[in-house]
């Protein structure tokens, strides 16, 4: 028999988690105050918490087992 698994590419979580929270704080900053200054002040703070979260939070400790 052939092998039939096939090799998948990985996903890159941090430039996702960057998307994301830039779309993210957009849409909620133009839901909160409705103008178009919001949705650029909204992209720009979700993307400084989404830096500070890939930054600070998800790095993981090495674990000793």
């Amino acid at each position: 028999m052939e092998n039939q698994v096939t090799e998948t590419k990985s996903l890159n979580a941090k430039s996702l988690i960057l998307v994301i929270g830039t779309i993210f704080g957009a849409l909620i900053s133009f839901a909160a105050n409705g103008t178009f200054l919001s949705i650029i002040g909204g992209a720009v703070v979700g993307l400084v918490i989404a830096i500070l979260f890939n930054s600070y939070i998800l790095p993981q400790k090495p674990h000793d087992r």
